[in-house]
């Protein structure tokens, strides 16, 4: 009877914790997705580049399917006229290509996703995303630093992918013992209390004084 007893619990323990980590899963896309940033005005300048030109072209074709003789596109005639006149290899000609190119470059680059704005914070329900700014979260964990005895002076860093928070900190004892360890873990005391979705972990650089 134990036996079924615990395997019940055992079962039902299971399903909790699969259905939390899910709705950790669920959290973390919805936060990423929501805090990445829009990138609104290259999309619409770039939307509204292409319409353009493309509209341009559409009217010139047009014109010259129905055997008008009209361009009613102002200077195309002459620029068609120019641009027939002009080898592959001329200067002119390459650097218009390279010009797209690049412009192609820079719109692939735009469309990449972007850094979230902010650290996404951890919550218990999936469908809300809070932040934290970086510079807030970087304030913070200097001031739980600057709480460790010795302590006199604090830099942070971060967080950075596969790196995350780096504290530089300086103390006034000639021997540093076990500072870096204190120092790391009111660090990340106060870094569970700000609660971020993905805590990143900590890495402390110890100077001491040399006098």
């Amino acid at each position: 009877m134990l036996t079924g007893v615990t395997m019940a619990g055992s079962l039902v323990g299971d399903r909790i914790g699969g259905t939390r980590g899910d709705a950790e899963r669920r959290a973390r896309r919805f936060a990423t997705r929501e805090l990445r940033p829009r990138r609104t005005m290259v999309a619409l300048t770039t939307a509204l580049g292409v319409t353009g030109i493309a509209g341009a072209a559409a009217v010139e074709l047009l014109a010259v399917a129905l055997g008008t003789g009209l361009h009613p596109v102002p200077g195309a005639e002459e620029n068609l006229s120019r641009l027939r006149t002009l080898p592959w290899g001329d200067p002119r000609v390459r650097a218009a290509a390279g010009g797209m190119v690049l412009a192609g470059l820079v719109l692939l680059a735009a469309a990449l996703p972007g850094r979230t704005r902010g650290v996404p914070l951890a919550g218990a329900d999936p469908c809300l995303a809070g932040v934290l700014r970086r510079r807030d979260l970087r304030r913070t964990l200097a001031d739980a630093a600057r709480g460790v005895p010795g302590i006199v002076r604090v830099r942070v860093w971060g967080p950075w992918p596969g790196v995350g928070m780096v504290v530089v900190a300086s103390t006034r004892f000639r021997n540093r013992a076990n500072i870096a360890e204190l120092v790391r873990g009111a660090v990340e005391v106060r870094l569970r209390r700000a609660a971020p979705l993905v805590p990143p972990p900590v890495t402390v650089r110890l100077t001491c004084r040399r006098d």
